[in-house]
Parts: structure tokens; sequence; C-alpha cells
């Protein structure tokens, strides 16, 4: 556990006479002795923590005791400390040396220390020397030692390993090119001429942290192999591993008002977890994971079955999956509900088709054309001109023709450097607006790693129409036009309509009649080409709508000169001088 003994921080000057009283007199082989013996005492109660503490005192006394420095090896081993331990062991056995001293249990500890270390080569050559050197009852230890070496050497270099390098050879000449690569780059040039090669900043003292971006589908692979290795080596306990993994960023495990006990758990988590760490790679080392596997299958034969097996009833699985996933999505769409089809489609193709590989979904790229082709139609179905022929002289008839609220403000406030009455705090946030932020960090994320041109267009859009509902129209037309130059790699009429009915909407929002006009002009001539009728209407019913604005501003802009013409002949009367104002009366 966390070490709970104090660790006094010295005092700056000349400390105080310590009192008579606090003296003691004992020798300072009296007080080694007192506390090697009590080191022994908790290290044999498994409180390494504290036997560490009380050998550290009682090395201070006697720095040259190979006895104590043997036994803090046995309790640093204890602690997964093995290169402390083997230290310790080594100056042991060097202070022995100088007195032409053979201790055969120093010298076992030294062979323990590097075993755990996975050094089984150096493990074994000093078991063999140690053989040589001693005789009797105090050689057995040693030869039962060499024959588990020699095991685990022949599990580690035998068979298994002639296969597993047959099946992945060329992704160990890679990792080994990779490797090699980079130890020469470290070793031969300066750390400011290899950024400078990389046209990095060479003059930081503190280096930025890049954080790694993978992609969902090595993400899930690299959770995947970490739970079959905790499987493998750990039994039905390989769930205890992942929850301690998950309690090292657990809130309600480190809470931020507990002031004691936060960086106290936290420390404690995380040694833990080191240590168990370091016990997994001694079990990895000594049976590695394609020793166990070829003994569980020794029939290569077999084991190709399972896997065809295991390889089909994925891929009908996810196929059954597939069709109910397009037969919910065409329900949703003849309901009409359009917004839970956006979300329903978000999530199976955000969190389920980023994970299948085309091996196990071979129709992949078919499936994701059906699945946005339908979203986009659903989403141009919401193109309808309502009965009756009232928009026409309403002035707000182009807003709700495009679904627009009208009496909601469009004015975004205006951050001002210095007045803090302008600036937004994160806790007082609305929670609508970091939830957009969410979304559209996830959707970005997810345009990293798309492959393909039509999912790149319904991200394009979908961050777009986020922007749009937050207020956020020219970040909403700019990842619009980003989509309207992506849907020529796929040639997709439909989304590059919806790309332009967001820019529409977004002047729209904006009451920027010009470029509104501009837009629709633009989507006027994508018509013929979608030959719908319900689109053509609407598009129509759109420019006579905007025309009606146009000519209403521009009534009240002649309305508002003519109104400016009398003030301003008045104004020029006055300023005639007083005689010319009389004879002007008289006349």
């Amino acid at each position: 556990m966390t070490s709970i003994v104090p660790s006094p921080i010295p005092a700056a000057g000349i400390e105080d006479a310590i009192p008579i009283w606090m003296k003691i007199d004992w020798s300072p082989e009296i007080e080694h002795d007192i506390y090697k013996d009590w080191g022994s005492y908790y290290s044999r109660r498994r409180r390494e923590n504290m036997a560490m503490y009380y050998y550290n005192k009682a090395l201070s006394m006697l720095p040259e005791d190979y006895g104590t420095l043997y036994h803090r090896s046995q309790t640093k081993r204890k602690n997964a400390q093995t290169e402390g331990a083997l230290k310790d062991c080594a100056e042991a056995k060097r202070i022995l040396e100088r007195l032409n001293i053979q201790n055969a249990p120093i010298n076992l500890e030294i062979c323990d220390a590097l075993y755990e270390l996975n050094q089984f080569e150096n493990a074994k050559a000093e078991l063999h020397d140690n053989t040589r050197l001693f005789k009797g009852n105090k050689i057995k230890a040693f030869e039962q030692r060499l024959i588990v070496v020699d095991e685990n050497i022949r599990d580690c270099c035998g068979v298994e390993l002639t296969h597993f390098i047959s099946a992945n050879e060329k992704l160990l000449i890679q990792v080994k090119e990779s490797d090699l690569k980079s130890q020469n780059q470290v070793q031969n040039k300066p750390l400011w001429k290899l950024l400078k090669e990389q046209n990095k900043c060479d003059v930081l003292s503190i280096l930025e942290i890049e954080d790694e971006l993978l992609s969902p589908l090595e993400i899930a692979r690299r959770s995947r192999a970490f739970n079959v290795f905790n499987q493998i080596y750990m039994d039905k306990s390989w769930i205890d591993v992942v929850f301690l993994k998950k309690l090292l960023r657990n809130p309600t495990l480190l809470l931020e008002q507990c002031q004691n006990s936060k960086y106290f758990l936290g420390a404690l988590n995380k040694k833990k977890y080191e240590e168990l760490k370091l016990f997994l790679k001694m079990l990895h080392a000594r049976a590695p994971m394609y020793y166990l596997r070829y003994n569980k299958f020794t029939n290569q034969n077999l084991m190709d079955k399972f896997r065809e097996d295991y390889l089909f009833r994925m891929q009908y699985q996810t196929g059954r999956n597939m069709r109910s996933v397009l037969r919910s999505i065409r329900y949703l769409r003849a309901v009409g509900n359009v917004a839970k089809l956006s979300k329903y489609v978000e999530e199976v193709m955000g969190d389920y088709v980023v994970l299948k590989t085309n091996r196990i979904m071979p129709w992949k790229f078919e499936f994701m054309n059906e699945v946005y082709n339908t979203l986009a139609l659903a989403f141009a179905e919401q193109c309808i001109v309502p009965p009756g022929r009232s928009l026409y002289a309403d002035k707000n008839g182009l807003l709700k023709l495009l679904r627009l609220p009208t009496e909601k403000s469009w004015d975004v406030q205006n951050f001002v450097f210095g007045d803090r009455s302008t600036h937004q705090e994160s806790n007082l946030s609305d929670l609508s607006m970091s939830k957009s932020r969410q979304l559209i960090s996830r959707l970005e994320k997810r345009m990293l790693f798309a492959k393909y041109s039509v999912e790149k267009c319904y991200l394009f859009h979908q961050i777009g129409y986020t922007h749009l509902k937050s207020n956020r129209f020219d970040e909403c037309c700019f990842a619009a036009r980003k989509g309207l130059k992506e849907t020529k790699n796929c040639n997709n009429l439909l989304w590059k309509f919806l790309c332009t009915l967001l820019i529409i909407k977004s002047n729209a929002a904006l009451h920027k009649v010009e470029r509104t006009k501009e837009a629709l002009i633009r989507a006027q001539k994508m018509l013929d080409d979608l030959d719908s009728p319900q689109i053509s209407r609407f598009v129509e019913v759109c420019i006579i709508c905007n025309e009606l604005i146009i000519d209403i501003k521009k009534k009240r802009g002649s309305v508002g000169s003519r109104r400016a013409t009398p003030a301003t002949s008045r104004s020029n009367m006055s300023i005639l001088p007083a005689k010319s104002s009389i004879h002007l009366r008289h006349t």
C-alpha cells in the first residue's frame, strides 16, 4: 500500500538543539539491530512500505550490512520493485566479495531478480556459475531454478515461435525497421535537429505532447486485445483488471471535494495497477500468448476450421443486424419522424458500422450508400409547401417555409475583450450548446477516418445543421460549402441540394436577401437533374417569398427617402438669409 510514514521536510537555517531527554544513548549497532528487527516484523506481515522504511533506517546506521540489503531486496521483490532488488543484491554480493565470502542465499536472490526481470539468458548463466561455485545441499535450489528457466526458454523459442514468425513475418520486419530507425535518429542527432527536420519549433523548452489519434476500429481492436490478454492470464479475474483500470480516472472515486483522500486513493490505485501490469508481463514472458494458443489447438486444421466457422457466424449475424437496421430506417422514413431517424442513423453508423471490417461486412459500401441516401430522401421530403396562399402575403413566409423560428432572436452576443459581462462562463453555459459541441466534435473525429465521399457529405451536412440549430451561421455555411465540394467526388445531387439548402437557411435567418437569392438560383439549376416536382415547387415558392421580402425592403427604402426629402428642403430653407425669407413671405 502507499506509504503512511511521514517524510519530514528539512527546515531552513540552523535547527534547534535537541533536548537531552530526546537523545538515544544506544550505540548505532544496537539501533541498527532494532530497526532491522522491526523491518523483518513488518515484512512478515506483508506491510512492505513500513518494512522498507525501517530497513532504510537500519542501512543509514550501517550501510555495509549485507544482511539488511538482502532482506530489503526480498521486500522490494514482493513490492514489484525488481530492479531495486537486483541493485541491493549486487551491492550485498560486492560487500561479501571484498570479505572473500560466498553466500548462497544472496546469489540465489540475484538469480531470482534476473528471472523476474525476464532476463532468462542472464539468469541461466548466473545459475550455471553458481552450480559450479557451491556444493552439497546449497546446489539443489540453483538446479531446481535452472530446470524452470530451461523450460521457459524452451516454451518461448520452440515450435510455437516458428509458427508465429511465419504467420507475422512482414509485421515483425516492419516493427523492427521502425525501432531501428527511431533508435538511430535518437542516438545520432540532437533534439533540436530532429525537430528542425520535422518542421517543428526547435526552441521550445517544454515540448507539446500531441495526443495519438486512433480510428474507432483501432480503439476497438486494442480494447479487445487487452481483454483477451487478461482473460488468458487472469482467467475469470480479468474483469477485475478492467475495473481497476477504469478506477484510474473514475470521478466518483476521486472526488474534488475530498482533498485528503483524493490524492491518497489515486496514488494507491495507480501503484497497484502498475504492480499488476508488471506481474502480467512476467507471466507473458514465461508463457507467451502464441505458446498458449498453439497448445490449446495442437491440430492446425481444426483451429482453422473453428476460426472459419466463427467468421461465418459473425457474417451471418451482421447480415441479420443490417437488414433489421434497414427495416427500421425505412419505417421511420415512412412515418415521417426525421429527428428520430437522424439520431438512429448516427448511432448505427457511428457506433456499430465503423467497427466492422470488409471481411465481416463485405457489403459495407452498398449498405452505407443505402442508409445515407435514405436519410437524404427523408430530409428532402421535408421540403414541402403547405396548402393555401398565406405564405405569399406573410413577411415571415420564407422562414416558415424553411422551418425556421420567426419569434426567436437570432442576434449573437458580441464578446468584448475586458468586459466580463459579455463573457460566457463554462459552468453557466446552456446544456443544449454543450451537447451540440460534443456532437460536432464527434462528427469531426469521424471525418478524420471517413473513407467514402457519401459519408463525408453526410458528416459535413450534419455539422452544418448542428451549427444552424445553435445559431452559428458562418460555421454552418463553411461546413455546407465543404460538403458541396465533396459531392463532386461522389456525384450525389441529393446531398448537394441539401448542403445548398443549409446555406439558404443560414442567409434567410440573417435576413441576407441578396445572398439568399444567389443560393436559391444555384438550387434552381439543380431542379432539372433532380427531376422532383415537389422540390421544384418548394424552390419556386422560396424564390417568390424572397422576392416579396426584397420588394418590401425596396418600398421601405423608397418611403424613407421620400420622407427625408421635405426635411432636407426645410433644412435648406432654414439656412437662407433673413431678408430673403421675409421677401418670400411678402411675395
